[in-house]
């Protein structure tokens, strides 16, 4: 009986045992489970979403222009010389002084060209006697033709010598050829005027030009039909190619391009100006600010909004200027790109746009910001 009793309790301290291990067991994975929980709502919590703006992407025309810089000039100009040397006697006009088509500007010694002349006339006056008088004499049967046909060789030399004096005694007064003003003024009176040398310069304003020397690279993409904006001083002018070098300058290896300047421009001869040339024109590409383009190596890319994350997207580009490039490869229109706050993203980080932000709660925005 005794044995029996001594088995019955040390099965109820076994069923005790596993009663107690039990519980402790369930206590243990009930507080597992809740630590679990408990670090999926911390993680949860803790995911940084980052604050962006983002812009839809469009098409657009991109235009390159190249600035190139040169001189402006008159269109119209005369440069006063003589053919012969000679003493100057008068100089009518000064720089600065406007003259008109046909007026005198300078006047050279005459008195030994009036004797040439003179003698010259004397000579012709005699030689058109004795023609008509052999002439008659001819007709009359008293000299043969070969007489008159000399006669009429020597009237015609003296003619011609009577003309030629008389050639060069107009040349002693230089007169202007064109309307405008003396921009150059190289003589005095009592000085001796030499041959081919420049006395007084003359500019047309009213047609005005400049001259622009332009690179290799870019002649070949201009010509008449190009767009051209003059720049003086800050001030825009609309101007037009009217000429186009096909030889560069000797020693500088630019080319000459010669554009016409509008009448209203007030532009004064020998004015540097700077000439900007629309050199191409691309139709329906993708523009994007360059400030958001993220430079790793050789690499360009940029991030864009995929639902709520970024996506770091592999780009090339093009041509750029004023802050902003065109890209050639990579983005599309419609894509979403992120050009504010990017600077902080990696591939695959939660953004919010930040026009939203003001819809969440304070404790939501330091928690998830």
């Amino acid at each position: 009986m005794l044995k029996f009793l001594t088995k019955i309790r040390i099965i109820l301290w076994i069923l005790a045992l596993i009663g107690v291990g039990f519980l402790v067991g369930a206590g243990v994975n009930a507080k597992l489970a809740q630590a679990a929980a408990n670090l999926r709502s911390l993680e949860t919590q803790t995911v940084d979403t980052y604050p962006v703006e983002t812009e839809t992407l469009t098409t657009s025309n991109w235009e390159t222009w190249r600035s190139y810089y040169g001189q402006a000039k008159s269109a119209h100009t005369q440069n006063i010389t003589t053919f012969e040397r000679e003493i100057v006697k008068t100089v009518e006009v000064d720089v600065g002084s406007p003259v008109k088509a046909g007026q005198t500007l300078i006047t050279l010694q005459v008195a030994a060209r009036g004797a040439q002349v003179q003698s010259g006339k004397t000579a012709y006056d005699e030689a058109k006697l004795n023609y008509n008088r052999l002439k008659q004499l001819n007709a009359k049967g008293g000299i043969s033709q070969s007489e008159v046909d000399s006669a009429y060789a020597r009237l015609k030399t003296a003619e011609a010598s009577l003309r030629s004096s008389q050639s060069t005694l107009q040349r002693t007064s230089l007169k202007a050829n064109i309307d405008g003003i003396v921009s150059v003024r190289n003589v005095e009176p009592g000085e001796i005027a030499e041959s081919g040398k420049i006395l007084l310069s003359i500019v047309d304003p009213k047609e005005m030009e400049a001259e622009l020397m332009v690179s290799k690279k870019d002649i070949m993409k201009i010509n008449k039909s190009t767009p051209v904006e003059i720049y003086v001083d800050g001030e825009k002018h609309t101007g037009w190619v009217k000429r186009i070098s096909p030889e560069a300058q000797s020693g500088s290896g630019l080319y000459p391009v010669v554009v016409g300047l509008p009448e209203t421009s007030g532009i004064l001869p020998g004015t540097y100006v700077e000439g900007r040339f629309q050199v191409s024109r691309q139709q329906s590409v993708v523009v994007i600010p360059s400030n958001v383009v993220v430079y790793r190596g050789n690499t360009q890319s940029v991030y864009v909004a995929d639902g709520n994350k970024a996506k770091l997207t592999t780009i090339t580009t093009g041509e750029g200027r004023e802050g902003r490039v065109v890209v050639t490869s990579g983005l599309k229109p419609g894509d979403k790109l992120i050009t504010s706050g990017n600077r902080v993203l990696y591939d695959g980080a939660e953004i919010i746009n930040s026009d939203k932000l003001g819809s969440r709660t304070e404790k939501e925005f330091e928690v998830r910001s």
